[in-house]
């Protein structure tokens, strides 16, 4: 009886645990449906596990734990979350996280570990997330990365590891990830190499390197040579040393720069250098450099080999100081709940604000002086107000992902008309319109993915005469309106995963440059008639352009196969040969009685022949029979003759005939009476 009741009490225990993991939306957290996605938001209510609650069942879900203290994160820690697709861990003084902590996430997509205190990402701390395809790790104290790290994250996209302590990374990191955004502004780089490094992020569209003490020297010259062969935003690369170059920009640098001992006697000296002889101190010619050779690493890059009228007015200005000046003679003005950083007088403030609870940009204050880049992600901003963002003409970059924006007043950007890099990833837009863009002549590079966007107007990017890159996957886009991307010059375009079944060629694709790099994957083709075009088009343009294969979704003879591997006959077979009635209408049957037009018109046939191919068939079929019988009766009347009377072989024959055609004339004679009677 004791074990009876422990047992009960103990399945009852069970079942009440049950129940309350299953109230996580009604009793520890607030729960929002939007467009099929639950989003889960458990900020701030000092969670130090999770593992005790589920998730609601068959829902999509998106679950927010910023803000808890979630100091370690066990085996199974989120097991129960399996529908999981985007996960926010930051600001929970995060340390350790174990080996499987993610098991059970296989659907993940987006993970934030941003804003906590980790040191080292080991090759096991992303076990269990092969789906992952955003990874964001900024503002850690992450000092080392394991080689295998990422090697099982083959879908990663987006890697954000800005602001931590990085000093290298280590060989073939990312040899197995097809990255196309990385992030590692802020860290302690000083070099990058280009084996087992550089080598394999071929496929990159951004990759931000600022604020890292870069040592120009020869170890440099392979990023150097990496960075002349792409055409990808990477920053501004700022050399902190050696003290000759410090502050000037790679980019701006030239191989002699770098290692002025490499070819220094191949270059001519001009006249205006011949002052400087001498002025060099003993230290900055190694080895087998001859004081002649001295001015070359003496003189301020920007005076000696760019004598171009960009730098022309700074030489006579501000003469060699201007390089080794680090900081405005201006106080800088930041806003309080922000961190600014500035690099060098030319480069403008960099204002962090991402996480700080803001509901609208006005909360700023003070206004920051000359602000160059704003990242505001992972607030609360819901309204982007059209009076917002007047003081701020001079930014490059604006950074408004991971929001709640669902409304841009008309005209909020006009003023913006310097700024190069707009991010509203992770939003609640549904629209866009022209007015939407409005006063953006410079942007360059435009990131709209993970919205709830269902239709674009006319026009919408036609006043973007600068767009290169332009991301809208992840919405909910069923098409795109003629002339879309006319007055643009993209080379990348991601429409990935959003409910296209095809494209039209005319007015949309044609609009794109020769260049461009467009994904389409994850969209529920429809392979039919209305996708030979496209499939046309994909097949005249050079491989580089579609990044990834289409699949077809329908009919569901196709389903699953490449578009590519399909023939268009099978696609969209050729009309039946047989004639339809859209040929033949019924207003012209009469036409049919007419003795003038019967043998001429298409249709006139369609009467007599039914006829003859009846009398054909139904003599085929007498002939056939009396032909039968009259070999059966050969055959018997010959095997007799031999057996009885061998000579009478020919009389046999001879009888059999007359029969024969006795019963053929009377078989024909029946079927020409058959045939008047069905004519009747």
């Amino acid at each position: 009886y004791f074990l009876w009741c422990l047992c009960v009490f103990t399945s009852l225990l069970i079942v009440a645990h049950l129940e309350s993991s299953k109230e996580i939306c009604k009793n520890r957290c607030t729960c929002e449906e939007r467009e099929n996605i639950l989003n889960i938001n458990c900020e701030n209510k000092g969670f130090t596990t999770v593992s005790q609650f589920l998730a609601p069942p068959n829902k999509i879900s998106q679950l927010f734990l910023n803000g808890n203290f979630l100091s370690r994160l066990g085996a199974n820690e989120f097991v129960n979350y399996g529908n999981v697709t985007s996960l926010h861990l930051g600001n929970n003084g995060l340390q350790e996280i174990k080996t499987g902590a993610f098991n059970g996430l296989r659907f993940l997509k987006r993970l934030h570990l941003n804003n906590n205190n980790l040191e080292v990402i080991k090759e096991d701390t992303f076990a269990g997330l092969e789906s992952l395809e955003y990874l964001q790790a900024d503002y850690n104290y992450i000092s080392a990365i394991e080689p295998g790290a990422f090697s099982k994250l083959n879908k990663l996209k987006v890697l954000i590891l800005n602001d931590n302590l990085l000093l290298s990374l280590p060989p073939n990191i990312f040899r197995f990830v097809l990255l196309t955004h990385l992030d590692l502004r802020g860290n302690r780089l000083k070099m990058l190499p280009f084996a087992g490094v550089l080598e394999h992020i071929g496929g990159i569209m951004e990759i931000q390197l600022e604020e890292n003490p870069w040592n120009c020297t020869c170890d440099l010259i392979p990023l150097k040579s990496w960075l002349d062969t792409i055409s990808v935003f990477v920053g501004d690369i700022v050399c902190e040393t050696p003290f000759r170059l410090h502050g000037k920009d790679i980019t701006q640098l030239i191989k002699q720069d770098l290692c002025p001992r490499r070819n220094a006697g191949e270059r001519v000296q001009p006249p205006s250098d011949s002052h400087f002889q001498g002025a060099l101190p003993p230290t900055y010619h190694p080895g087998g450099i001859t004081p002649t050779r001295a001015p070359k690493a003496s003189r301020p890059p920007k005076m000696r080999y760019r004598p171009t009228p960009r730098i022309s007015k700074d030489k006579h200005v501000f003469g060699p100081i201007m390089v080794y000046q680090t900081r405005s003679p201006v106080p800088m003005l930041c806003p309080s709940v922000c961190v600014c950083t500035s690099q060098n007088p030319d480069s403008g403030l960099n204002i962090n604000c991402q996480e700080r609870k803001l509901h609208n940009i006005s909360e700023l204050n003070p206004k920051p002086s000359y602000p160059k880049k704003l990242h505001l992600t992972g607030n609360y901003l819901q309204v982007i107000y059209r009076t917002d963002l007047t003081e701020y003409s001079s930014l490059e970059l604006l950074h408004l992902g991971n929001n709640r924006i669902a409304v841009i007043q008309e005209g909020a950007f006009e003023n913006l008309t310097n700024l190069r890099r707009l991010y509203l990833n992770g939003n609640y837009i549904e629209s866009l319109s022209q007015s939407l863009f409005a006063g953006l002549q410079s942007l360059q590079y435009l990131y709209l993915e993970y919205n709830i966007i269902k239709d674009i107007l006319p026009q919408t990017f036609n006043a973007l005469h600068n767009l290169q890159l332009l991301f809208l996957n992840n919405n909910l886009l069923r098409s795109l309106p003629d002339n879309v991307f006319g007055g643009t010059m993209l080379t990348r375009l991601n429409l990935r995963n959003n409910h296209f079944s095809y494209l039209p060629v005319r007015g949309v694709l044609d609009q794109l440059s020769a260049f461009i790099q467009i994904d389409l994957q994850e969209n529920p083709w429809d392979c039919t008639c209305d996708i030979v075009a496209l499939k046309n088009w994909m097949e005249l343009s050079s491989t580089s352009v579609v990044v990834n294969e289409i699949t077809c979704d329908s009919p569901s003879k196709h389903a699953g196969r490449l578009l590519r591997s399909l023939r268009n006959e099978a696609i969209c077979p050729e009309p039946s040969e047989v004639p339809t009635p859209q040929h033949a209408p019924p207003t012209k049957a009469p036409t049919l009685l007419s003795p003038g037009t019967e043998a001429s018109t298409p249709t006139s046939p369609s009467s007599v022949p039914l006829s003859v191919l009846i009398l054909g068939l139904l003599v085929v079929f007498i002939l056939s029979v009396c032909f039968g019988a009259g070999l059966f009766v050969f055959v018997l009347k010959r095997r007799k003759g031999v057996e009885h009377v061998p000579t009478g072989a020919n009389n046999l024959d001879l009888n059999s005939f007359p029969s024969a055609i006795w019963y053929l004339k009377e078989s024909t004679d029946g079927a020409n009476r058959f045939y008047i009677s069905f004519l009747k």
